[in-house]
């Protein structure tokens, strides 16, 4: 049932399988295209005016401006419902990279990138993979670090400090720089970001460093959204997709969990309906199925146990890949980012989701679990059929 789901082309834009495209790359594109459209981006996208080819001036502006806009949101709609996606990915990109170009007003280093991102995934070819994803990355950042290592508002700290107090009037900021010498303040703030940010285009470029990279990247962008309340238009999106393309997508995912308890029984249901790709296998402990990878009956009775692969999770952490691992978790995540348009809540519910995730919680989160796995049968007296084949 799961393969015939996962072969069938979907229109629910929750969906991220069934196409030419790797999981990960298809939800990467979709991430930003939804961003995208939920901003109402396509609003600011030009007409040509001070273009980077001054040719580009002479086109019909209006017309122009009314053919990308078309193109911008009938590609990103179609990249949503999975129509052609590879096609529909090259055309949004084409159409915010051409904006770029044909407008130094409207050119960002934030649209830029997700221009790109999106090229990239029209692009895709399974022999490439995703090494310009990763390239990208890595370029970015290194160029971002050398760039402000080079400039003298950076090294004075006297870019931070304006930025700071005049443009943001962080109150925070302006409280804690009138406590030490001139500067000092921004210039430790300056210099830890051209720190993180070469640090993290050498950290990328070596494989085993991707999770600590994937991990400093995520806060440090989150650090910033914290710190402004802003998104930067579109670089939180873009960026925090494009930690997908470090990510190696599992193939095969196994939920091993007790068919004799009542409220795992709802949990898997549960799970099992917003899990649109079929790409979990619920399986009973008591079927027996976890002698195949070795782990003791009595484990599999304390906790739930997820195999990804190859490699065996349990309890807490198990619950937090079973979300990781779902396309349609992120999908959802990003639609309330974009879409609730508010500074606090999309302070309090990026950090909520970052102390969730983040390995130093998961001594409360398993506790929480333990306690939860060792009453659940005082929670419903319900069982479930625990009679399932190997």
């Amino acid at each position: 049932m799961a393969a015939r789901i996962a072969s069938r082309l979907s229109w629910n834009p929750l969906r991220c399988g069934g196409t030419a495209l790797p999981t990960n790359l298809l939800l990467l594109a979709k991430l930003i295209a939804l961003a995208f459209l939920i901003t109402n981006h396509v609003r600011i996208l030009p007409e040509p005016f001070l273009s980077f080819v001054p040719a580009l001036d002479n086109l019909p502006g209006p017309l122009v401006k009314t053919v990308v806009q078309v193109l911008f949101v009938t590609a990103g709609l179609a990249l949503l419902f999975n129509r052609r996606p590879r096609v529909s990915a090259l055309v949004m990109g084409s159409a915010v990279l051409f904006s770029v170009v044909v407008s130094k007003a409207y050119y960002g280093n934030n649209k830029t990138l997700c221009g790109l991102l999106l090229v990239m995934t029209g692009l895709w070819h399974e022999r490439i993979g995703v090494a310009l994803y990763r390239a990208q990355v890595i370029i970015l950042y290194l160029g971002a670090g050398i760039n402000k290592l080079l400039d003298p508002d950076w090294q004075s700290g006297q870019f931070f400090h304006h930025w700071a107090s005049a443009r943001l009037q962080n109150p925070i900021y302006q409280w804690a720089a009138q406590l030490l010498p001139p500067l000092m303040l921004a210039k430790f703030f300056c210099y830890q970001t051209i720190v993180v940010e070469l640090g993290l285009g050498v950290l990328f470029a070596i494989r085993r460093a991707w999770p600590v990279a994937i991990w400093v990247s995520l806060l440090f962008h989150a650090a910033l959204l914290e710190f402004t309340g802003s998104t930067f238009t579109m670089f939180f999106y873009g960026m925090e997709a494009a930690m997908l393309a470090f990510v190696v997508w599992p193939r095969n995912l196994i939920v091993i969990w007790d068919g004799e308890c009542g409220i795992c029984a709802k949990i898997k249901n549960w799970m099992s309906r917003v899990d649109f790709e079929g790409a979990f296998h619920w399986r009973t402990l008591q079927s027996g199925i976890g002698d195949r990878w070795g782990i003791p009956r009595y484990k599999l009775e304390q906790s739930m146990h997820l195999v990804a692969d190859t490699r065996v999770s349990s309890g807490f952490r198990a619950c937090k890949l079973i979300l990781l691992y779902n396309p349609a978790f992120y999908l959802v995540v990003c639609a309330l980012i974009a879409g609730i348009d508010s500074v606090w809540f999309r302070r309090i519910f990026v950090g909520a989701l970052l102390a969730f995730f983040f390995p130093w919680f998961n001594f409360i989160g398993e506790a929480a679990y333990n306690w939860v796995a060792r009453n659940r049968y005082r929670f419903s007296s319900q069982g479930a059929c625990a009679v399932e084949p190997r």
